[in-house]
């Protein structure tokens, strides 16, 4: 971490920007982009948004308030390489000023009024332009700030909001970084409960969370060293690496450290104690943790930043607190040997005794009615994950409304999307190449007269403009089209303009090329990208976790079952997603404005949620095979194993889930949806497929569980989790894994 913060911290990729080339859209960009290096300026839209709410803004006071608030703006300057420069840029091929009042222009150029005159009278837009490359543009826009605070203050019974990207951006990063403060102390306080309760004792409560927060830390190091020399990362790495870290780390401590008491509680002595646990829980989280990294490591398959950022963030903390279990934990074990029984708290701390919880009665009845208990938590879990079949991916990044409303951008998009209902914001995009040549620049010329003309249905014909690259040999026609980014009918339109628009007014063109952009475009581009990426995902993760369970366990069974029942766990989630954040169910509790599912987040939600599943997975089925191998029956060794580990999987999941459901405090859409469903996949894996699914399929298959077929019977044995030779000849008939069942 320290070497990160001499290098310089974290370098975050914008919330704005678009990233890796996706698509014709973004093909098309870059292809007017990089015609205008040359000759051309790199700019942004700078909007600056007036509204009188209680009466009509076009009043001699308020226009007289806007025109100086646009001068002001105008003569708004910075020092950049030490000289003093203008905040926005003058285009040297325009009439206009560099920073345009609304009612100025209307004076000028009538045509253009509605664009920042909206038609009910009370908004106003002042439009202008910034230019330079990133470090000469921020510094731009962090001066505007204080002298917009100054209108603010000055013009009280006005409504004044900023719109530009890269203030956008700069707020929802504070946000973000405020919203993980405040959540951290309270899911530490939480997890800190959740682990008293699990371990008994104040002491055994608290080394989880050290481990937690040091492999946080360290992974957020190696983060930082990432972005700063190979590239800038995801800015919602920070939070998915702390979600994973508290999750994991707590986790694997909890296993360690419960084996750990449970045999100094039993006898031995303080060395031989941290053998047992460090080669019995020790090797079950190294095999977890294994399992884990796998998973994740599918997201490395996809070429995008945003995923190997986080990837590579969630790796890294994963493998911190699998190190920290097998060195730091037993490092601290010899300190505080039996200190970590000590401040337990009165009869929580009390020992049950194996297998008399809650979980060990469900576990006896399920395998007890296995073929009703597997129909009806089957059952039930298909009809959870029916709703996947209307799941519609879109970008929660790409549409600035889906963004928190405590950032001032966001509000000024609503407006603008408020007053300005037949579009403002959104364009579609036609770009054409070569655009100098006879022909190409007679077809430009004859589409935009059919733009402007109203002769192509789904646009604002109004708003149509022509933008010229630097060099003049790329064209740009576009026009605004209502609603937002997600919008299908927006989809369709960009469909419907590849497929027979453009065809039809330049089919005949050679030489050129024509794209179809604009956000809408690109946001459909982008999810259909990532959607295609799925199956690349799944195939990597079910491939790589049923040879790693192949070889643990020397079965074919137990990984295909392993596989088909986090694969129920996922449907469930998406499931629910699907019904939260898509359809709307109870938006009126939660607060949930109904959108589309981002594009990311399944792949995302499926490669965590896989390797965590698989922690359980492997802790449960390793004291299962364990039992089976001392010569229990195939049923008494699935209730042995699941109930005496019950204890410690359901403390586990718990804090899995306090920790998941936390984020979804946090009042953006990406974030919440990582939250809710992993909070829901875990939970319906502790709960429904452990205590009812997973031992009533391994009832129903008997010895079949552990059928190998003959010709892979070559693979070598691989103990997970298995007492030391001494250990065992002991003759020691507990098999108590932890605490007692709940």
């Amino acid at each position: 971490m320290l070497a990160s913060v001499a290098t310089g911290g974290q370098r975050s990729q914008s919330i704005m920007e678009k990233g890796k080339s996706i698509g014709d859209s973004q093909t098309g960009w870059n292809a007017f982009d990089d015609a205008g290096t040359k000759s051309g300026v790199s700019t942004e839209s700078f909007y600056l948004i007036v509204e009188n709410q209680s009466a009509a803004l076009d009043t001699t006071a308020n226009r007289a308030a806007i025109a100086a608030m646009a001068k002001r703006l105008q003569g708004l300057t910075v020092t950049v390489g030490g000289a003093q420069t203008p905040v926005f840029y003058t285009d040297p091929k325009s009439q206009l000023p560099p920073v345009i009042d609304p009612y100025a222009l209307a004076a000028v150029a009538p045509d253009q009024t509605a664009d920042v005159l909206s038609a009910d009278g009370t908004t106003a837009i002042i439009t202008a332009r910034i230019s330079g490359d990133n470090d000469e543009a921020s510094t731009k826009a962090d001066a505007i700030g204080p002298l917009v605070a100054q209108f603010k203050a000055e013009h009280a019974g006005l409504t004044i909001y900023v719109f530009n990207n890269r203030l956008i951006n700069a707020d929802f990063g504070r946000y973000i970084n405020s919203s993980l403060d405040r959540l951290l102390l309270p899911t530490l306080i939480v997890t800190f409960l959740i682990l008293l309760i699990a371990s008994r004792s104040a002491i055994a409560a608290f080394v989880p969370i050290v481990l937690a927060l040091s492999a946080i830390v360290g992974a957020m190091g190696l983060v930082g060293l990432y972005s700063r020399g190979i590239s800038p990362v995801s800015q919602y790495v920070v939070q998915i690496v702390v979600l994973i870290g508290l999750a994991v780390a707590v986790d694997y401590s909890l296993f360690v450290i419960s084996r750990f008491r449970t045999e100094r509680s039993g006898g031995r002595s303080k060395l031989d104690s941290i053998e047992v646990a460090s080669s019995t829980a020790g090797r079950a989280v190294f095999f977890s943790g294994l399992a884990v990294m796998i998973s994740l490591g599918a997201l490395l398959l996809v070429d995008d930043n945003i995923f190997k950022s986080i990837a590579l963030g969630s790796i890294a903390v994963v493998l911190i607190s699998v190190l920290g279990s097998l060195t730091f934990l037993p490092a601290t074990l010899s300190i505080l040997d039996r200190k970590v029984l000590l401040f337990g708290i009165p009869f929580i701390s009390r020992d049950r005794g194996e297998g008399r919880g809650v979980w060990a009665t469900i576990v006896r009845l399920a395998t007890n009615r296995a073929a009703i208990a597997a129909v009806a938590a089957g059952g039930l879990l298909i009809l959870v994950s029916a709703p996947v079949s209307k799941l519609q991916l879109g970008s929660t990044t790409t549409d600035v409304s889906t963004l928190p409303h405590s950032v001032e951008g966001v509000r000024a998009w609503d407006l603008i999307s408020t007053k300005w209902p037949q579009g403002r914001n959104l364009t579609i995009d036609v770009i054409v190449t070569n655009a100098k040549a006879p022909q190409t620049a007679a077809a430009i010329e004859s589409f935009a007269r059919a733009m402007k003309g109203g002769q192509i249905a789904g646009v604002n014909a109004s708003t149509t403009k022509i933008a010229n690259s630097g060099d003049g040999t790329v064209v740009d026609v576009h026009a605004a089209i209502p609603g937002g980014p997600n919008d299908l009918a927006n989809w369709n339109l960009a469909r419907t303009f590849r497929t027979s628009v453009v065809p039809s007014y330049f089919g005949a063109l050679a030489n050129s090329r024509v794209y179809v952009s604009g956000e809408a475009t690109y946001t459909m581009d982008y999810s259909n990208w990532y959607g295609d990426q799925m199956p690349v995902v799944i195939a990597f993760v079910l491939g790589l976790s049923f040879l790693l369970l192949l070889v643990a366990f020397h079965s074919i069974v137990i990984p295909l079952k392993a596989i088909i029942l986090n694969l129920l766990s996922a449907g469930a989630a998406f499931g629910v997603l699907v019904l939260l954040f898509q359809e709307g169910w109870f938006k009126d509790f939660t607060g949930i404005r109904p959108n589309v599912i981002e594009a990311w987040a399944p792949a995302m939600i499926f490669t965590i949620l896989f390797g965590l599943s698989m922690d359980y997975h492997v802790f449960i089925l390793t004291r299962v095979k364990e039992a089976r191998d001392r010569g229990l029956a195939s049923t008494d060794a699935v209730v042995k194993g699941i109930t005496i580990t019950a204890g410690t999987v359901t403390s586990a999941a718990a804090i899995m889930v306090c920790v998941f459901g936390a984020f979804f405090s946090i009042q953006l859409a990406i974030m919440q949806e990582l939250g809710v469903g992993l909070a829901v996949a875990i939970l319906v894996d502790a709960t429904v497929v452990r205590s009812l699914l997973l031992p009533s399929l391994m009832k129903l298959l008997g010895e079949w569980n552990w059928w190998l077929p003959r010709f892979l019977r070559w693979i070598p044995r691989i103990t997970i989790e298995g007492e030391p030779e001494e250990v065992l000849g002991a003759g020691r008939g507990d098999f108590d894994a932890g605490p007692a069942s709940a």
